[in-house]
């Protein structure tokens, strides 16, 4: 249909369900957990303890701790309640452990417990059992001071109860318990690890409403803290630990053990079986951030981050934080609030201040088989396309972490959204006419950076939404995002674009999968995917990008006019399919579809423009060939720019008109 270059899309699907499209009240709460739940129901899989510490590296630690402490933890293992019939009851042991022959010091206090059902009993035995477990490493390392030998590492977090107040700024998540960093605020952003307890259920696999809840815990952590690798979470089920590891791939079901006894009759082996349980789970909280859940020290707001890379032929990077005044550092400023999916891709955007200038920066979690957005760029750049962003800095941070990689770029500051730029310059009134000329440079803006990018570049966006366009103070287009971007065969590009691809790609460390052919789901933003790729046509090509481009400029023309009414047919999204039928009927009449896209107060000559954008798109010889675009996403298309002459420059035009021999 567009050339040689057109190519079966690989990149994972964005999530497409309404609900994410839009924000979503946070009084929904079983329909925003249900669709969670689908997210992460079927990427579970089991492994040990030992195999996530491995995975972690930290197997030499976990095995120096274990092999330190044999007896630590006896005495509480020992006078551990059991959980039976619901309820804390006191046990009666076969042998006895003295607090002398397990070095501690203190006398267990599980009293209060003891007769407390349901999960109130098993919150507040663990409570407790932190608590004792805390002193009890403490009294131990006073000791293994005084005889000069090493201490054991401590835990360091604080632990709180929340079944009955919320996390302070997340959406009104009441955990059980909460492991906090020792910071001075205890919120969202300084939660370390989760802890749910359910009195039932450490027999059976974790899903259903237990699942659900604890992937909307991980999900908000995910979302609040840019430093995260991982999310962690401890579940409770009856007597069960487990621990729930959750990445941005799949997530981790792995059994501790016993935190407490089942049976209020105890032998030795179930003392030693909750004894390894509790040196497990400590373990775990002895760990640093860096360590266990982030991929460097925790930041926020007001920290400067320094990146530096390893080599000058390698975009692999190093991250430093700190908290003071760093001139050549990167100075955080707003953490900009996005949606987050529970599961694959992750980007989080912070505005922010380098080299004395107002600038993005984005660190983003994709998968490691999709080409990095900083390589894109530079490809890009390098052949000269215009109207994308300057890129400062730009590099990986973590090369494959559970099937991801992590990228960093700063970029420059882009200006504001197309709905901005087209407000009028004067008065307040939102239903005002923008000028024709703004709406020209939009187009010709976007569409010159997109038809240069496949001529010089062989690269498709494959991403054009309203978020992803913007203008900046001296009013020029830049397409931003080009984390989707897809490398095409480079039939057609000159020797130079070639070696420089290769050159790129290299520095990545990224094989060039351009020839590579497996199917799998096509990736953008539903409003504005094309009738071919809505009807999940596998090749996608310019001519689906400048249909999305279409889209967006009728949607932010529609957005000045109808903020306060309902959603306009054209943009009322249910699913794929049906958006692409709704939008064949509602582009079938040429002089009355703008009124179906929410455009009616708009001059006689913008009219006439999106008249003739709507022929080149969905008109060949003379017949309207929308429909045939859904019965067959392969149909061929009119490529006839001349149509938009007076529209769009020149340069625009001749490189429109090599689409059709492309």
């Amino acid at each position: 249909r567009q050339g040689s270059r057109s190519v079966v899309d690989q990149t994972p699907l964005k999530s497409q369900s309404k609900g994410s499209l839009l924000p979503e009240s946070d009084t929904k709460l079983a329909a925003r957990r249900n669709r969670i739940l689908s997210a992460v129901v079927h990427c579970r899989r089991n492994d040990t303890y030992e195999g996530v510490v491995d995975d972690l590296g930290l197997s030499d630690k976990f095995e120096a701790f274990e092999n330190s402490t044999p007896t630590l933890f006896k005495y509480l293992s020992t006078n551990a309640p059991a959980f039976v019939n619901n309820k804390m009851t006191p046990t009666t042991a076969s042998v006895q452990v003295s607090r002398k022959q397990a070095s501690e010091t203190e006398e267990p206090k599980f009293t209060g417990v003891t007769g407390v059902t349901g999960e109130k009993a098993i919150t507040a035995y663990f409570m407790e059992l932190v608590r004792l477990m805390k002193n009890a490493v403490r009294e131990r390392n006073k000791k293994l001071l005084a005889r000069a030998l090493q201490k054991l590492p401590e835990c360091p977090y604080l632990l709180k109860d929340h079944q009955t107040t919320a996390i302070k700024d997340s959406k009104g998540h009441k955990a059980d318990m909460v492991f906090f960093y020792n910071t001075t605020v205890l919120d969202i952003n300084s939660a370390h690890i989760i802890v749910e307890a359910k009195r039932e259920g450490g027999d059976k696999p974790i899903g259903g409403e237990i699942l659900e809840q604890i992937a909307d815990y991980q999900t908000s952590i995910w979302a609040a803290q840019p430093s995260r690798a991982c999310v962690p979470v401890l579940l409770i089920r009856g007597t069960v630990l487990t621990l729930v590891v959750f990445t941005r791939d799949k997530w981790y079901d792995v059994p501790l053990g016993h935190i407490c006894h089942n049976d209020s009759r105890i032998d030795s082996d179930d003392i030693e079986s909750v004894r390894k349980t509790m040196v497990r789970l400590y373990f775990l909280l002895t760990l640093t951030p860096e360590e266990f859940g982030h991929y460097c020290s925790v930041f926020g707001e007001r920290s400067y981050l320094s990146f530096a890379h390893i080599s000058a032929s390698s975009k692999e990077a190093t991250i430093a934080v700190s908290t003071r005044r760093d001139p050549s550092a990167v100075k955080l400023g707003k953490h900009m609030k996005r949606a987050v999916h529970p599961r694959h891709r992750l980007a989080h955007i912070y505005e922010a201040e380098y080299g004395g200038k107002s600038v993005f920066l984005k660190l983003s979690w994709v998968p490691v088989d999709v080409v990095p957005e900083g390589a894109v760029y530079e490809l890009l750049e390098q052949a000269g396309v215009d109207n994308i962003p300057k890129v400062f800095l730009s590099g990986v941070l973590v090369k494959n972490m559970f099937g991801y990689r992590l990228e960093f770029l700063v970029l420059e500051h882009c200006g504001s959204s197309i709905e901005e730029y087209l407000l009028p310059i004067i008065g307040e009134s939102r239903c005002a006419d923008p000028t024709l000329d703004k709406v020209r440079v939009v187009i010709n803006g976007t569409l010159r950076c997109l038809a240069q990018a496949y001529a010089l570049s062989a690269i498709l966006h494959r991403d054009i939404s309203m978020g992803n366009v913007r203008v900046n103070r001296s009013g020029q287009v830049k397409v931003i995002d080009w984390g989707y971007g897809k490398l095409l065969p480079v039939d057609g590009l000159s020797a130079e674009a070639i070696r420089h691809r290769g050159i790129v790609l290299t520095k990545w460390e990224f094989g060039d999968d351009s020839a590579n052919t497996t199917n799998r789901p096509l990736t953008g933003t539903p409003y504005y995917m094309s009738i071919p790729v809505s009807c999940s046509a596998t090749v996608r090509g310019p001519m689906d990008e400048i249909e999305s481009t279409f889209y967006v400029v009728l949607h932010a023309l529609s957005a000045l006019e109808n903020s306060r009414g309902p959603i306009v047919c054209a943009f009322d999204y249910h699913n794929n399919d049906t958006l692409a039928m709704v939008r064949v009927g509602c582009l079938a009449h040429p002089s009355a579809f703008l009124q179906f896209f929410g455009v009616k107060k708009v001059s006689s000559k913008l009219r006439q423009l999106f008249y003739k954008f709507r022929e080149y798109l969905f008109v060949d010889n003379g017949e309207y060939i929308a429909p045939l675009l859904v019965l067959d996403p392969y149909t061929p298309r009119g490529n006839n720019p001349e149509l938009l002459s007076g529209y769009i420059d020149e340069e625009t035009m001749d490189l429109l008109k090599q689409l059709k021999s492309a």
